[in-house]
């Protein structure tokens, strides 16, 4: 490592030399090959020597900082104000220092590049070793790409059994599951459902080559009724008003038979016989009335507790 940084830090050093006389001289002379595929900016173009200089730099701190992607910003940046095959070999160092399998396909580029720009490059053999190198981890890399699981498992149970089970909209048996589910990663939406359970719903996450274990705990409904107060009242009241009523056919039927004998008495037993069906009447009325009250729901209970109490 101390020795691709060192590499790098004299890289640094050559092309900041270079940039520094082409913005300083009026030679008709390239800082470095340029590559086929881009002009190189004018010897005279202070300004773009300028830029370059500034963006290697820049580049140059974030690679010890170990900012790669950074570094390779400010590189290509650089390369774009003046082209360097030296810029190529800075850049192909901070794409192999990020080794994921598309950035070493850049390195290798990269190194090409500076193979090809760079007049009679003394390490030739080396860059030419690394770039085989490279090339055999990414083709590893391939390799072990083609045998990797590209599905996960899960396994469904849950604390009732009979319960269906739904994977992403769609059925998929009944607990408990026999076989577990074969799924692709990522998440998936899992649904059971019970009769007289809530029906149980989540979101579940799959990684590919391992088993997930989804545990549905499912919660029994709950059913509730109506808690009405007692009609005490309503009953007296309504019993009181049945006596009344039958008092007063009593001495209906005795004022009848009085009468006969003696129409004043007769007329006095009627007038009693009114007065017990009016308050029959009355306490009719007065019970329906506390009937209204006393009947209404007091509440709510739950069917369950109310037949264990029961």
């Amino acid at each position: 490592m101390a020795r691709r940084l060192l590499r790098a830090r004299l890289a640094s050093l050559a092309i900041a030399l270079v940039l520094t006389q082409a913005a300083t001289s009026a030679r008709a002379q390239d800082p470095a090959p340029a590559p086929a595929e881009a002009a190189p900016a004018a010897p005279e173009d202070a300004e773009a020597a300028r830029v370059a200089r500034e963006r290697f730099r820049e580049g140059m701190r974030h690679f010890e900082a170990r900012s790669f992607r950074d570094a390779i910003h400010a590189f290509q940046l650089a390369a774009q104000a003046v082209p360097s095959a030296d810029l190529w070999f800075n850049i192909a160092r901070a794409y192999e220092e990020l080794s994921d399998a598309v950035s070493l396909g850049e390195a290798i580029e990269h190194y090409r590049m500076y193979l090809r720009d760079r007049v009679d490059p003394p390490d030739r053999e080396a860059v030419e070793q690394r770039i085989a190198l490279l090339e055999e981890r990414v083709e590893a890399a391939r390799q072990a790409s083609l045998g990797a699981p590209t599905t996960g498992t899960l396994r469904v149970t849950s604390t009732a059994d009979g319960a269906a089970v739904t994977l992403d909209a769609r059925p998929a048996g009944e607990t408990p599951v026999a076989a577990p589910l074969t799924v692709s990663p990522g998440a998936h939406a899992l649904e059971l459902r019970s009769e007289g359970f809530l029906p149980f719903r989540a979101e579940v996450g799959v990684q590919a080559g391992s088993v997930t274990l989804a545990h549905a705990r499912l919660t029994p409904e709950t059913e509730y009724r109506s808690v009405r107060g007692r009609r005490i009242w309503t009953w007296v009241l309504t019993g009181l008003a049945a006596a009344g009523l039958g008092a007063s056919l009593g001495l209906g039927i005795h004022a009848r038979s009085e009468a006969r004998n003696d129409l004043a008495d007769g007329r006095r037993w009627a007038s009693f016989s009114d007065y017990a069906l009016g308050g029959a009447i009355t306490l009719g009325i007065a019970a329906f009335v506390v009937g209204l009250f006393e009947g209404r729901a007091l509440g709510t209970e739950r069917v369950g507790e109310a037949e264990a109490a029961d």
